[in-house]
Protein backbone atom coordinates (compact mmCIF):
# COMPACT_ATOMS: atom_id res chain seq x y z
CA UNK A 1 0.00 0.00 0.00
CA UNK A 2 1.37 3.39 -1.02
CA UNK A 3 -0.04 6.85 -0.32
CA UNK A 4 1.08 8.59 -3.49
CA UNK A 5 -0.07 12.11 -2.68
CA UNK A 6 -1.47 14.09 0.24
CA UNK A 7 -3.19 17.48 0.02
CA UNK A 8 -4.30 19.60 2.96
CA UNK A 9 -5.92 23.01 2.94
CA UNK A 10 -6.99 25.07 5.98
CA UNK A 11 -5.98 22.32 8.37
CA UNK A 12 -4.58 24.18 11.39
CA UNK A 13 -1.58 26.18 10.07
CA UNK A 14 -1.13 24.35 6.75
CA UNK A 15 -1.33 26.53 3.65
CA UNK A 16 -2.70 24.54 0.69
CA UNK A 17 -0.04 21.84 1.06
CA UNK A 18 0.37 19.36 -1.80
CA UNK A 19 3.02 16.70 -1.35
CA UNK A 20 3.95 13.74 -3.55
CA UNK A 21 5.23 10.83 -1.46
CA UNK A 22 7.70 8.06 -2.24
CA UNK A 23 6.83 4.44 -1.62
CA UNK A 24 9.66 4.22 0.92
CA UNK A 25 10.69 6.58 3.73
CA UNK A 26 9.81 10.28 3.84
CA UNK A 27 11.30 12.47 6.58
CA UNK A 28 9.55 15.73 7.48
CA UNK A 29 12.05 18.07 9.15
CA UNK A 30 11.73 21.56 10.57
CA UNK A 31 11.47 23.55 13.76
CA UNK A 32 8.63 22.95 16.18
CA UNK A 33 5.33 24.61 15.35
CA UNK A 34 5.91 24.72 11.58
CA UNK A 35 3.33 22.12 10.56
CA UNK A 36 5.08 18.72 10.64
CA UNK A 37 2.57 17.18 13.04
CA UNK A 38 -0.29 18.70 11.05
CA UNK A 39 0.88 16.89 7.91
CA UNK A 40 0.94 13.62 9.84
CA UNK A 41 -2.47 14.52 11.23
CA UNK A 42 -3.78 14.99 7.70
CA UNK A 43 -2.62 11.46 6.79
CA UNK A 44 -4.26 10.08 9.92
CA UNK A 45 -7.47 11.95 9.06
CA UNK A 46 -7.41 10.48 5.58
CA UNK A 47 -7.05 6.95 6.94
CA UNK A 48 -9.45 7.12 9.89
CA UNK A 49 -11.70 10.14 9.42
CA UNK A 50 -10.54 11.35 12.82
CA UNK A 51 -7.68 13.28 14.40
CA UNK A 52 -5.11 11.84 16.80
CA UNK A 53 -4.85 15.24 18.53
CA UNK A 54 -8.45 16.18 19.29
CA UNK A 55 -11.97 14.79 19.29
CA UNK A 56 -13.42 18.21 18.44
CA UNK A 57 -13.54 18.38 14.67
CA UNK A 58 -13.93 22.17 14.60
CA UNK A 59 -10.47 22.51 16.20
CA UNK A 60 -8.93 21.18 12.98
CA UNK A 61 -10.02 24.15 10.89
CA UNK A 62 -7.61 27.06 10.44
CA UNK A 63 -8.28 30.25 12.38
CA UNK A 64 -9.05 32.02 9.12
CA UNK A 65 -12.00 29.69 8.60
CA UNK A 66 -12.98 26.72 6.48
CA UNK A 67 -13.85 24.60 4.77
CA UNK A 68 -10.99 22.34 5.78
CA UNK A 69 -10.08 19.74 3.16
CA UNK A 70 -7.68 16.79 3.19
CA UNK A 71 -7.37 14.56 0.14
CA UNK A 72 -5.07 11.86 -1.14
CA UNK A 73 -4.48 9.20 -3.76
CA UNK A 74 -3.21 5.77 -2.81
CA UNK A 75 -2.13 2.61 -4.58
CA UNK A 76 -3.24 -0.76 -3.27
CA UNK A 77 -3.52 -4.31 -4.58
CA UNK A 78 -6.96 -3.47 -6.04
CA UNK A 79 -5.63 -0.53 -8.07
CA UNK A 80 -5.59 3.20 -7.42
CA UNK A 81 -8.14 5.00 -5.24
CA UNK A 82 -8.79 8.36 -3.64
CA UNK A 83 -9.96 9.56 -0.24
CA UNK A 84 -11.01 12.96 1.08
CA UNK A 85 -12.21 14.50 4.34
CA UNK A 86 -14.02 17.84 4.24
CA UNK A 87 -15.05 19.81 7.34
CA UNK A 88 -17.28 22.83 6.78
CA UNK A 89 -18.64 24.15 10.06
CA UNK A 90 -20.48 21.31 11.80
CA UNK A 91 -20.83 19.40 8.52
CA UNK A 92 -18.32 16.70 7.62
CA UNK A 93 -18.01 14.58 4.49
CA UNK A 94 -15.96 11.39 4.13
CA UNK A 95 -15.36 10.62 0.46
CA UNK A 96 -13.97 7.44 -1.09
CA UNK A 97 -13.53 7.59 -4.87
CA UNK A 98 -15.96 10.52 -4.85
CA UNK A 99 -18.70 8.76 -2.88
CA UNK A 100 -19.84 10.22 0.46
CA UNK A 101 -19.76 7.30 2.91
CA UNK A 102 -20.82 6.76 6.52
CA UNK A 103 -17.94 6.49 8.98
CA UNK A 104 -18.02 2.70 9.39
CA UNK A 105 -17.81 2.18 5.61
CA UNK A 106 -15.06 4.76 5.18
CA UNK A 107 -12.48 3.56 7.67
CA UNK A 108 -10.19 0.62 6.93
CA UNK A 109 -9.57 1.50 3.29
CA UNK A 110 -6.13 2.96 3.90
CA UNK A 111 -4.18 0.67 6.22
CA UNK A 112 -2.10 2.74 8.61
CA UNK A 113 -0.27 2.48 11.95
CA UNK A 114 0.70 5.63 13.81
CA UNK A 115 3.04 6.51 16.66
CA UNK A 116 2.57 10.05 17.90
CA UNK A 117 3.19 11.89 21.16
CA UNK A 118 -0.44 11.29 22.09
CA UNK A 119 0.00 7.54 21.73
CA UNK A 120 2.71 7.50 24.39
CA UNK A 121 -0.16 7.77 26.90
CA UNK A 122 -0.91 4.12 26.16
CA UNK A 123 1.83 3.20 28.64
CA UNK A 124 1.82 6.32 30.77
CA UNK A 125 -1.89 7.00 31.08
CA UNK A 126 -4.80 5.17 32.69
CA UNK A 127 -6.43 1.89 31.61
CA UNK A 128 -8.76 3.71 29.20
CA UNK A 129 -5.71 4.53 27.01
CA UNK A 130 -4.78 0.85 26.74
CA UNK A 131 -8.37 -0.12 26.00
CA UNK A 132 -8.37 2.41 23.17
CA UNK A 133 -5.08 0.95 21.91
CA UNK A 134 -6.69 -2.48 21.66
CA UNK A 135 -9.90 -1.14 20.15
CA UNK A 136 -8.12 0.94 17.49
CA UNK A 137 -6.17 -2.12 16.44
CA UNK A 138 -9.30 -4.25 16.18
CA UNK A 139 -11.20 -1.59 14.23
CA UNK A 140 -8.28 -1.35 11.79
CA UNK A 141 -8.83 -5.03 11.01
CA UNK A 142 -12.60 -5.11 11.42
CA UNK A 143 -14.49 -1.76 11.31
CA UNK A 144 -17.68 -3.53 12.44
CA UNK A 145 -16.15 -3.72 15.94
CA UNK A 146 -17.21 -0.08 16.30
CA UNK A 147 -20.82 -1.23 16.28
CA UNK A 148 -20.07 -3.91 18.88
CA UNK A 149 -18.47 -1.31 21.16
CA UNK A 150 -21.40 1.05 20.63
CA UNK A 151 -23.94 -1.62 21.55
CA UNK A 152 -22.08 -2.46 24.75
CA UNK A 153 -21.81 1.21 25.78
CA UNK A 154 -25.50 1.82 25.12
CA UNK A 155 -26.63 -1.18 27.15
CA UNK A 156 -24.28 -0.30 30.00
CA UNK A 157 -25.60 3.28 30.03
CA UNK A 158 -29.17 1.97 30.27
CA UNK A 159 -28.25 -0.44 33.06
CA UNK A 160 -26.53 2.40 34.93
CA UNK A 161 -29.64 4.56 34.59
CA UNK A 162 -31.70 1.72 36.05
CA UNK A 163 -29.24 1.32 38.94
CA UNK A 164 -29.60 5.00 39.81
CA UNK A 165 -33.38 4.75 39.61
CA UNK A 166 -33.30 1.75 41.95
CA UNK A 167 -31.08 3.60 44.39
CA UNK A 168 -33.69 6.36 44.49
CA UNK A 169 -36.53 3.88 44.96
CA UNK A 170 -38.16 4.83 41.66
CA UNK A 171 -38.37 1.33 40.15
CA UNK A 172 -38.40 -2.38 41.04
CA UNK A 173 -35.31 -4.58 40.94
CA UNK A 174 -36.75 -7.35 38.76
CA UNK A 175 -35.97 -5.28 35.65
CA UNK A 176 -32.27 -5.59 36.34
CA UNK A 177 -32.05 -9.29 35.48
CA UNK A 178 -33.08 -8.64 31.88
CA UNK A 179 -30.47 -5.88 31.50
CA UNK A 180 -27.81 -8.14 33.03
CA UNK A 181 -28.48 -10.75 30.35
CA UNK A 182 -28.23 -8.18 27.56
CA UNK A 183 -25.09 -6.69 29.07
CA UNK A 184 -23.18 -9.97 29.34
CA UNK A 185 -24.02 -10.89 25.74
CA UNK A 186 -22.70 -7.57 24.45
CA UNK A 187 -19.72 -7.74 26.81
CA UNK A 188 -18.87 -11.21 25.53
CA UNK A 189 -18.46 -9.88 21.99
CA UNK A 190 -16.16 -7.09 23.17
CA UNK A 191 -14.17 -9.53 25.31
CA UNK A 192 -13.64 -11.99 22.47
CA UNK A 193 -12.45 -9.26 20.14
CA UNK A 194 -9.97 -7.82 22.62
CA UNK A 195 -8.63 -11.14 23.84
CA UNK A 196 -8.09 -12.47 20.32
CA UNK A 197 -6.37 -9.28 19.17
CA UNK A 198 -4.11 -9.11 22.25
CA UNK A 199 -3.00 -12.71 21.70
CA UNK A 200 -2.33 -12.15 18.01
CA UNK A 201 -0.42 -8.93 18.69
CA UNK A 202 1.71 -10.56 21.39
CA UNK A 203 2.56 -13.28 18.89
CA UNK A 204 3.97 -10.69 16.48
CA UNK A 205 6.30 -9.07 19.04
CA UNK A 206 9.17 -11.53 18.57
CA UNK A 207 10.82 -10.09 15.45
CA UNK A 208 10.54 -6.39 16.43
CA UNK A 209 11.99 -7.18 19.87
CA UNK A 210 14.88 -9.15 18.39
CA UNK A 211 15.68 -6.18 16.14
CA UNK A 212 15.24 -3.40 18.68
CA UNK A 213 16.71 -5.27 21.64
CA UNK A 214 19.73 -7.28 20.46
CA UNK A 215 20.70 -7.64 24.13
CA UNK A 216 17.80 -10.09 24.49
CA UNK A 217 15.27 -7.95 26.42
CA UNK A 218 11.81 -9.49 26.34
CA UNK A 219 8.56 -7.55 25.97
CA UNK A 220 5.29 -9.19 27.01
CA UNK A 221 1.64 -8.14 26.73
CA UNK A 222 -1.02 -9.47 29.06
CA UNK A 223 -4.69 -8.76 28.53
CA UNK A 224 -6.38 -8.12 31.89
CA UNK A 225 -10.15 -8.52 31.47
CA UNK A 226 -12.77 -7.54 34.03
CA UNK A 227 -13.92 -9.29 36.13
CA UNK A 228 -10.52 -10.56 37.31
CA UNK A 229 -11.91 -14.07 37.83
CA UNK A 230 -12.13 -14.49 34.03
CA UNK A 231 -8.42 -13.91 33.38
CA UNK A 232 -7.29 -17.53 33.64
CA UNK A 233 -10.49 -19.08 32.27
CA UNK A 234 -11.43 -20.20 28.79
CA UNK A 235 -12.98 -17.32 26.77
CA UNK A 236 -16.16 -19.37 26.37
CA UNK A 237 -16.76 -19.04 30.12
CA UNK A 238 -16.51 -15.24 30.18
CA UNK A 239 -20.22 -14.46 29.97
CA UNK A 240 -21.13 -16.77 32.84
CA UNK A 241 -18.29 -15.35 34.96
CA UNK A 242 -19.43 -11.77 34.31
CA UNK A 243 -23.08 -12.63 35.02
CA UNK A 244 -22.09 -14.19 38.34
CA UNK A 245 -20.10 -11.05 39.23
CA UNK A 246 -23.03 -8.78 38.37
CA UNK A 247 -25.39 -10.84 40.52
CA UNK A 248 -22.95 -11.03 43.43
CA UNK A 249 -22.23 -7.30 43.37
CA UNK A 250 -25.74 -6.08 42.59
CA UNK A 251 -26.19 -4.16 45.85
CA UNK A 252 -22.78 -2.57 45.43
CA UNK A 253 -23.62 -1.45 41.89
CA UNK A 254 -26.93 0.02 43.10
CA UNK A 255 -25.09 1.94 45.82
CA UNK A 256 -22.46 3.20 43.34
CA UNK A 257 -25.02 3.99 40.65
CA UNK A 258 -22.93 2.34 37.92
CA UNK A 259 -21.72 -1.05 36.68
CA UNK A 260 -18.37 -1.86 38.28
CA UNK A 261 -17.47 -4.98 36.27
CA UNK A 262 -17.14 -5.55 32.54
CA UNK A 263 -15.02 -4.66 29.50
CA UNK A 264 -15.10 -0.95 30.42
CA UNK A 265 -12.73 -1.92 33.26
CA UNK A 266 -10.31 -3.99 31.13
CA UNK A 267 -6.58 -3.25 31.09
CA UNK A 268 -3.42 -4.33 29.29
CA UNK A 269 -0.16 -4.97 31.15
CA UNK A 270 3.07 -4.31 29.23
CA UNK A 271 6.24 -5.66 30.83
CA UNK A 272 9.91 -5.68 29.89
CA UNK A 273 11.80 -8.55 31.47
CA UNK A 274 9.04 -8.80 34.06
CA UNK A 275 8.97 -5.07 34.92
CA UNK A 276 5.70 -3.17 34.48
CA UNK A 277 6.66 -0.30 32.17
CA UNK A 278 3.71 1.86 33.22
CA UNK A 279 5.02 1.99 36.76
CA UNK A 280 8.78 1.67 36.40
CA UNK A 281 9.78 2.18 32.75
CA UNK A 282 12.18 4.95 31.74
CA UNK A 283 11.28 7.33 28.91
CA UNK A 284 13.57 5.39 26.56
CA UNK A 285 12.11 2.03 27.57
CA UNK A 286 8.56 3.26 27.10
CA UNK A 287 9.38 4.74 23.70
CA UNK A 288 11.14 1.55 22.59
CA UNK A 289 8.26 -0.60 23.82
CA UNK A 290 5.72 1.51 21.95
CA UNK A 291 7.81 1.22 18.77
CA UNK A 292 7.94 -2.57 19.19
CA UNK A 293 4.18 -2.75 19.77
CA UNK A 294 3.49 -0.61 16.71
CA UNK A 295 5.80 -2.77 14.56
CA UNK A 296 3.91 -5.83 15.80
CA UNK A 297 0.70 -4.06 14.81
CA UNK A 298 2.19 -3.35 11.37
CA UNK A 299 3.01 -7.04 10.93
CA UNK A 300 -0.47 -8.09 12.06
CA UNK A 301 -2.17 -5.63 9.72
CA UNK A 302 0.12 -6.60 6.86
CA UNK A 303 -0.89 -10.23 7.31
CA UNK A 304 -4.58 -9.37 7.29
CA UNK A 305 -4.47 -6.91 4.39
CA UNK A 306 -2.06 -9.07 2.37
CA UNK A 307 -0.06 -5.91 1.66
CA UNK A 308 2.04 -3.47 3.65
CA UNK A 309 0.23 -0.73 5.61
CA UNK A 310 1.62 2.78 6.05
CA UNK A 311 3.61 3.81 9.12
CA UNK A 312 3.35 7.37 10.49
CA UNK A 313 5.57 8.57 13.36
CA UNK A 314 5.96 11.95 15.03
CA UNK A 315 9.02 13.07 17.03
CA UNK A 316 11.16 10.39 15.39
CA UNK A 317 14.23 11.45 17.38
CA UNK A 318 12.48 11.72 20.77
CA UNK A 319 13.69 9.24 23.44
CA UNK A 320 15.03 6.97 20.69
CA UNK A 321 18.82 6.73 20.42
CA UNK A 322 20.49 6.72 17.02
CA UNK A 323 21.16 2.98 17.12
CA UNK A 324 17.49 2.10 17.59
CA UNK A 325 16.41 4.79 15.11
CA UNK A 326 18.69 3.17 12.54
CA UNK A 327 17.30 -0.28 13.39
CA UNK A 328 13.75 1.02 12.98
CA UNK A 329 14.58 2.64 9.62
CA UNK A 330 16.15 -0.61 8.38
CA UNK A 331 13.15 -2.63 9.58
CA UNK A 332 10.73 -0.41 7.67
CA UNK A 333 12.97 -0.37 4.59
CA UNK A 334 13.53 -4.13 4.36
CA UNK A 335 9.88 -4.84 5.17
CA UNK A 336 8.72 -2.72 2.25
CA UNK A 337 6.68 -0.33 4.39
CA UNK A 338 5.95 3.22 3.32
CA UNK A 339 6.81 5.44 6.28
CA UNK A 340 6.33 9.17 6.91
CA UNK A 341 8.16 10.39 10.00
CA UNK A 342 8.79 13.84 11.49
CA UNK A 343 11.78 15.25 13.33
CA UNK A 344 12.98 18.65 14.48
CA UNK A 345 16.60 17.52 13.99
CA UNK A 346 17.42 17.26 10.29
CA UNK A 347 21.00 16.21 11.07
CA UNK A 348 19.59 13.22 12.98
CA UNK A 349 17.76 12.06 9.87
CA UNK A 350 20.75 12.58 7.59
CA UNK A 351 22.62 9.83 9.45
CA UNK A 352 19.95 7.20 8.79
CA UNK A 353 21.39 4.17 6.94
CA UNK A 354 18.58 3.94 4.35
CA UNK A 355 17.51 6.17 1.43
CA UNK A 356 14.72 8.64 2.15
CA UNK A 357 12.95 11.68 0.77
CA UNK A 358 13.85 14.79 2.73
CA UNK A 359 11.00 17.31 3.03
CA UNK A 360 11.44 20.66 4.78
CA UNK A 361 8.41 22.07 6.59
CA UNK A 362 8.35 25.78 7.43
CA UNK A 363 5.48 28.15 8.21
CA UNK A 364 2.80 25.71 7.05
CA UNK A 365 4.42 24.98 3.68
CA UNK A 366 6.58 22.16 2.35
CA UNK A 367 9.60 21.96 0.07
CA UNK A 368 11.35 18.81 -1.13
CA UNK A 369 15.09 18.92 -0.46
CA UNK A 370 16.04 15.51 -1.85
Amino acid sequence: MWLRKIEADRLRNLKAVSLDLDAGLTVLSGRNGQGKSSILESIYLLATGRSFRTRKQDELVAWSGGPMRVAGDYQWRGGRSSLAVIQDGPARALLADGLDLPFEEYIGRLGMVDLTAERMQVLRGGPEERRRFLDRGIVGLSPSFLRILGEYRQIRAQRNALLRAMAGGRTRSNQLEAWDQRLVQAAGRVHRGRREYAVLLAGKLGEPCRRLYPDGAELTLRYQPSPAASREMDPSEYESVLLAALEKNRERDIGLGFTASGPHRDDLTVEMDGTDLRKFGSAGQVRGAMVAMKLAKLARLQEDLEESPIFVMDDFDSDLDEERAAILAKYLHTGGFQAIVATSKEEFALRLPVPFRNVKVADGTVSVIA
